[in-house]
């Protein structure tokens, strides 16, 4: 009996892991290759640019 639960509670919990990823919006877009490359680099190098900015000012 234990062993009919224990087999069942555990695909039970698979079952509901796999529809929750199934049903995410996530899934359903595609983004065009290099579209999260393309928009992190400026963020990255405006953040470095302002820290050393800030850098520079507080030495001076």
């Amino acid at each position: 009996m234990i062993d009919y639960l224990a087999l069942g509670l555990t695909h039970a919990l698979i079952l509901i892991g796999i529809l929750r990823v199934i049903a995410r919006d996530e899934l359903d877009r595609e983004d065009p290759p290099g579209a999260e490359i393309a928009e992190g680099k400026p963020k990255e190098r405006a953040a470095r640019r302002a820290r050393r900015e800030r850098g520079q000012a507080s030495d001076a």
